[in-house]
């Protein structure tokens, strides 16, 4: 009868033991999300660098129109680049879509795209999108050197790449707006070179 008390007496010790532990880790994963800032668009090293002059391509739209990229006009241009297959480009299209309600005075957004011209139609209907530019075909994609899906690349209206990237979600495409106003080539490096700054030696 003793040794069992004991064994739960310890039992216990060794349950309230562990939930400190848990707690422990708990608050240190806390602290380290806390000090890590949102890495924003994921730049590829592939294509033109961001702050030079953007690839010069035109292509004809869903309706025969020519679009020209990349060359100076009264607007810049954002560049989504999406499949129809693609579920987060399809979870980002509200966000892209208030982006360009919002900016529509300095920006032009335009969509981007490849393949079934059925499945995109339908993407078309679906997302509401036939007022959008929308080009369907491989020669901006293979121009700005895009692999992987969703991608949005920021053109000002002077004809600079200003931003560009990966993007998975909204706080993606608001970091290409912020390193544009920061004039860093994406929001990593602006953090890289603010932290080498704060922690260089004093003279």
């Amino acid at each position: 009868m003793q040794a069992l008390i004991v064994s739960n007496v310890l039992l216990w010790c060794l349950l309230i033991a562990l939930a400190f532990a848990v707690m422990g880790l708990v608050r240190q994963i806390g602290i380290l999300h806390g000090r890590i800032a949102p890495a924003g668009a994921l730049m590829l090293d592939k294509g033109v660098a961001v702050n030079e002059p953007a690839p010069k391509v035109t292509a004809a739209d869903r309706d025969g129109r020519p679009v020209n990229f990349g060359y100076a006009g009264d607007k810049g241009q954002l560049l989504f680049f999406l499949s129809p297959t693609c579920p987060i480009c399809k979870s980002l299209l509200p966000a892209i879509k208030s982006i360009a309600r919002e900016q529509a005075e300095r920006l032009e957004v335009i969509y981007v795209s490849d393949g079934d011209l059925e499945a995109q139609r339908k993407l078309i209907t679906e997302f509401k999108l036939e007022g959008a530019r929308y080009v369907v075909g491989p020669e901006v994609g293979m121009t700005y050197q895009i692999g992987k899906l969703p991608y949005a690349a920021l053109i000002d209206s002077s004809g600079t790449l200003r931003a560009k990237g990966l993007v998975n979600s909204r706080e993606h495409l608001d970091s290409l707006f912020e390193v544009e106003h920061l004039g860093s080539a994406t929001l990593q490096d602006y953090l890289h070179r603010d932290h080498v700054h704060t922690h260089a030696p004093q003279q």
